[in-house]
């Protein structure tokens, strides 16, 4: 008698520990999966978006605020300055790895040939992207309705070192991206006015 009772109660325990176990991973998953796709779509190496930001530049004495749009297509990288700014009409193309500079107001334009470091410039969601996958340190948290991924740079200066990429968790469009300094005192922060991912 006393071996049955023993059975059951490891035969009841094992079941529950089964259906507990199978309802608490699939409750989880369901977060976590959702949260998965959304960094997942705009870390992307092959990101396609057009976008209108908003750019302040931080410095030891003042700040600078900038309007711009961003094109990447996975190949080729554009910027425009747009706004009442006294740089804007300055373009900025990278097409098959040669570097366009045009100033519409004036008319010039200058050609740079086999151009990588524009590229690697921290206005482009594409740098962010290849930064992460190299990352140093990583930290995925959600706040306020928001997915936060943070980095630490493993190749950095003391201008940046830190970098946080804030995605809103319903349409997983980028917010802001914010820039720091060693000290983790913000140099750049780029606002997301409109962006259309394709």
């Amino acid at each position: 008698m006393g071996k049955k009772y023993i059975i059951l109660a490891v035969s009841l325990v094992l079941i529950f520990s089964f259906f507990y176990y199978k309802n608490q991973k699939l409750g989880n998953n369901i977060i976590k999966l959702s949260e998965e796709k959304i960094i997942e779509d705009i870390l992307n190496s092959k990101l396609k978006y057009d976008a209108k930001i908003k750019v302040k530049v931080y410095s030891n004495k003042n700040e600078n605020e900038y309007n711009l749009k961003i094109k990447e297509d996975g190949k080729n990288n554009f910027l425009e300055v747009t706004g009442k700014k006294d740089v804007s009409g300055l373009l900025i193309e990278n097409k098959n790895g040669n570097l366009v500079i045009k100033n519409s107001k004036l008319k010039l334009e200058k050609l740079y040939e086999n151009y990588r470091e524009f590229t690697d410039n921290s206005l482009f969601l594409s740098t962010f992207v290849e930064e992460y996958e190299k990352a140093k340190e990583k930290e995925i948290i959600e706040e306020n309705g928001e997915i936060v991924v943070k980095i630490e740079l493993k190749n950095y200066n003391k201008y940046i070192k830190y970098k946080e990429l804030y995605l809103d968790k319903k349409t997983g469009k980028p917010v802001k991206l914010l820039v720091k300094d060693s000290s983790k005192q913000e140099k750049l922060s780029i606002k997301y006015i409109n962006i259309e991912i394709s």
